[in-house]
């Protein structure tokens, strides 16, 4: 958001990581922190696995509309998918990770495989993590189960179950 406009002639720091494949691009995929068109150009330059879904979330992520929490000892009020100070600044996002691997999925048309490359396997790369981010033998058992449209139904952490929303998974 800070980042001056990327543009044919001045392509700025934007346009640095999308043109280097050594760099992995972070994503903030609300629809709101960055246009959906963009956010298609960002993967198509870099593919799924040069991505990093992230949320820039705040306190107020996960709150509806009207909610407030603080950032650095100031109120923040949650507006339409963004948390802004009193005067309007943007001071991050609601975004939750399950969020945003929907709109990756529904709103930026990518595949299940790529959207879960974005939110798990590429980060866990991009922090040298061995075993996460991956679902085999021996790797971390840190599994989210979604359901049909997507929404969170269950959580297993180290294998173990830590959360059931009470449906059916």
């Amino acid at each position: 958001n800070r980042m001056p406009a990327m543009t044919h002639r001045t392509p700025g720091l934007a346009g640095a990581v999308l043109a280097r494949e050594d760099v992995t691009a972070e994503l903030i995929c609300d629809g709101h922190h960055v246009h959906p068109g963009m956010c298609r150009v960002a993967i198509a330059a870099k593919g799924p696995h040069g991505i990093i879904a992230i949320t820039d979330g705040t306190a107020a992520a996960g709150l509806g509309p009207g909610g407030t929490a603080r950032l650095g000892g100031r109120r923040i009020h949650v507006g339409a998918g963004t948390a802004v100070l009193d005067d309007g600044t943007v001071a991050g996002s609601t975004l939750t990770m399950d969020h945003a691997f929907r709109m990756i999925v529904t709103g930026l048309g990518q595949s299940l495989v790529d959207a879960a490359a974005m939110c798990s396997t590429a980060p866990a790369r991009a922090l040298g993590l061995r075993g996460a981010g991956v679902l085999s033998e021996g790797a971390m058992a840190d599994v989210v189960l979604l359901n049909r449209d997507l929404h969170v139904v269950a959580t297993f952490i180290d294998g173990c179950e830590a959360y059931r929303d009470g449906g059916t998974a």
